[in-house]
């Protein structure tokens, strides 16, 4: 049996699980509760929080607030510390790290429970991909896995940060599968440099890629920037195989001169042939909503022979929706999370109580040992289908900019911004007249024109428009900035933050940041 055929036996069978829960999904998510509840008694946090005798859904809304990562950070640490039995009975086996700019470094606690929960998130996504896309399980996948350069590390308690594979969200038993069918980047790689040179040969090396996930487009889209500045060291690696006695633990590549050649005459090409490099490529998946939107677009433009699949939104502390076949928008992960949706009027509600067109905020109950936890994600509800709501991804609660009273979201500029035709992100500058600095990827000729685009796109916010009427602001400024989206992306990951996990940039709220994308 070969490595896809383990995957989507298993698949299939989640899937069918799956389509029993979107038949039923209040049931569905109240059952899950339920079992989360239980599990999660004996722990600190459940005696603190009476779980024993949570008897309904009131009760457990009276009895565990809705909390951010802060409200949870002291139990965390605890648990990071090397206490057992903090947030659940269940031992935690890793933590990753996720976070924003202005928060810092957040640790996610992961159980084997947490584990299951993402495998039954994402089983059944691959599942129905292959009923509809057979095509994309026909040769090897490149899923986006962090690079060595982010060392491994563990917590005061000797707990590992960070998972060993992406295998491992899928279980033990399709570890191996799994692995035996992925594009690889060898080992033992230090440097994002290194790192993007080996993984950009693995994949000109695999003829027969057939399926790419990736989380953020922007991650994809510099791994191909890169490739007409490296193309003539990577098609002599090409040509000559894999270098005897190197450091970096490689895969073996054999000499493939005609290989070398077709990925010269194909990656010369403005633009790139993509087609002729990855003939048997049926799908990319990537986030495609929010202020991923524009980039997903050129990714759909460089690959235009497969087909790009919006992700649905799976966070580090656990999934929220996934895709699923009918119209476009991803529908609840109802047998991962128990989630509740905050509306604009402060009513929670449950996922068979969206209503069309409304935007909600998050809050999800992990069997990892997250209750009520506000991801502070925002969704739209764009459709109710046959009784569940399809979900599109806005951008982050309370991620803005005020500097005068303006007001200026992160999904309201990223809006904005992918009407602009160019790489851009938006910087609030102190000044006698404070202004916001429009930075653009270089080279372009039309900054000042697309300035004035973000100009009187922005005074569709009324808050900004008196600003700049009233003279409390300035007009947009630009500023051209050479390899915007990389600098970006290496500021990130030399902050810690996972490569495939780093969203496009929007709002730079931060100083640290813009000197980086400014030196």
């Amino acid at each position: 049996m070969t490595g896809w055929a383990a995957i989507l036996r298993a698949a299939r069978a989640e899937r069918d699980t799956f389509r029993q829960a979107c038949a039923q999904p209040r049931a569905t998510q109240l059952s899950l509760l339920k079992r989360i509840l239980e599990r999660g008694a004996p722990s600190a946090f459940g005696r603190a929080h009476g779980f024993a005798g949570i008897d309904s859904l009131a009760a457990f809304r009276r009895q565990v607030p809705v909390r951010s990562y802060d409200g949870f950070k002291p139990w965390i640490d605890r648990a990071a510390a090397g206490e057992g039995a903090v947030l659940t009975a269940e031992p935690v086996i890793a933590f990753e790290e996720t976070g924003g700019s202005r928060s810092g470094r957040k640790l996610v606690p992961y159980t084997q429970a947490s584990l299951q929960s993402f495998r039954s998130a994402v089983l059944p996504w691959l599942g129905d991909l292959a009923d509809r896309r057979p095509a994309t399980f026909a040769g090897r996948a490149y899923v986006a896995i962090s690079p060595a350069a982010r060392a491994p590390r563990v917590t005061a308690g000797g707990i590992p940060i960070g998972m060993p594979s992406e295998g491992a969200y899928l279980g033990e038993d399709l570890m191996a599968a799994l692995e035996s069918m992925l594009v690889l980047a060898p080992e033992g790689i230090h440097g994002i440099d290194c790192w993007r040179f080996e993984t950009l040969r693995s994949l000109l090396a695999a003829a027969d890629l057939s399926f790419v996930s990736v989380w953020s487009p922007t991650f994809l889209l510099s791994l191909m920037q890169a490739l007409p500045t490296l193309l003539e060291p990577l098609a002599r690696s090409l040509h000559d195989g894999a270098i005897e006695g190197s450091a970096i633990r490689s895969p073996a590549f054999a000499p493939d001169p005609e290989r070398a050649r077709l990925i010269s005459a194909a990656a010369a090409r403005d633009p790139i042939d993509t087609r002729r490099i990855w003939p048997q490529l049926c799908t990319v998946s990537a986030w495609a909503d929010g202020a991923s939107r524009p980039y997903a677009q050129r990714l759909r433009e460089m690959f235009p022979h497969a087909q790009l699949q919006p992700k649905g939104l799976l966070a580090t502390e656990g999934a929220v929706s996934i895709p699923w076949s009918g119209p476009d928008g991803a529908v609840p992960a109802l047998t991962s999370a128990f989630l509740e949706f905050i509306g604009d009027d402060g009513r929670v509600l449950l996922c068979d109580e969206l209503r069309e067109g409304e935007v909600y905020r998050v809050v999800m109950t992990t069997p990892g040992g997250l209750y009520r936890y506000d991801l502070g994600d925002r969704l739209r509800c764009r459709r109710v289908d046959h009784g569940l709501p399809r979900l599109e991804f806005i951008g982050r609660a309370g991620v803005s900019t005020d500097i005068v009273g303006e007001k200026l979201t992160e999904g309201f500029v990223a809006d904005v911004l992918s009407r602009v035709g160019a790489r851009a992100c938006l910087a609030p500058r102190a000044a006698a007249t404070p202004f916001y600095e429009l930075l653009v990827e270089a080279p372009h000729e039309n900054v000042r024109l697309i300035a004035a685009s973000v100009e009187q796109r922005l005074r569709e916010n009324p808050q900004y428009a008196y600003a700049r009427a009233i003279g409390q602001l300035g007009p947009v400024t630009p500023r051209a900035v050479e390899r915007l989206l990389d600098r970006y992306m290496d500021f990130e990951a030399d902050r810690g933050r996972r490569l495939a996990d780093i969203k496009p940039p929007i709002l730079i709220d931060d100083s640290a940041m813009y000197s980086a994308l400014i030196k």
